[in-house]
């Protein structure tokens, strides 16, 4: 009896020291959890403060470019130059008062590289049409950009 007695106090014993450092092991992943959450909020709060730095800078950056006007004669002479960077064939092109069209030859990848610059480099023409057509192993593409700006 006395030794029954002994290995419930003992059971209960461990029971109870396990379940002591269950809660100490609960309560860190509690504070862990809360400190993370904290870090989470202050990193949202953070990105929200950059998201509108970089929007009013963005803005702030397009302002002085509507004030200024372009020529577009020379973006005409500019772009006609880098379509030798790009690979491509000059086909036929027109050219108004703020209107350029543009009919080349190429790859694809010169095409797409040829667009992705005249959308970063030239922000002050907008493209206002594309078309590209597959012919046997040359693309041919149409380009229209007008220059809202004049």
């Amino acid at each position: 009896m006395n030794r029954k007695k002994l290995v419930i106090i003992s059971a209960v014993f461990l029971l109870c020291l396990l379940l002591f450092m269950q809660f100490g092991k609960s309560r860190e992943q509690l504070a862990l959890r809360r400190s993370l959450e904290s870090k989470i909020e202050a990193q949202q709060k953070q990105i929200l403060i950059l998201e509108n730095k970089y929007t009013s800078a963005e803005s702030s950056k397009k302002t002085p470019a509507r004030k200024q006007k372009y020529n577009l004669k020379d973006s005409t002479a500019q772009i006609l130059a880098e379509l030798k960077l790009y690979d491509l064939e000059l086909i036929d092109f027109s050219s108004g008062e703020n209107e350029l069209n543009l009919n080349l030859q190429g790859e694809f990848k010169s095409i797409l590289s040829f667009i992705y610059y005249l959308e970063t480099e030239l922000k002050f023409l907008e493209i206002a049409e594309f078309k590209i057509k597959d012919d046997s192993r040359k693309l041919f593409c149409f380009v229209k950009l007008k220059n809202e700006l004049i």
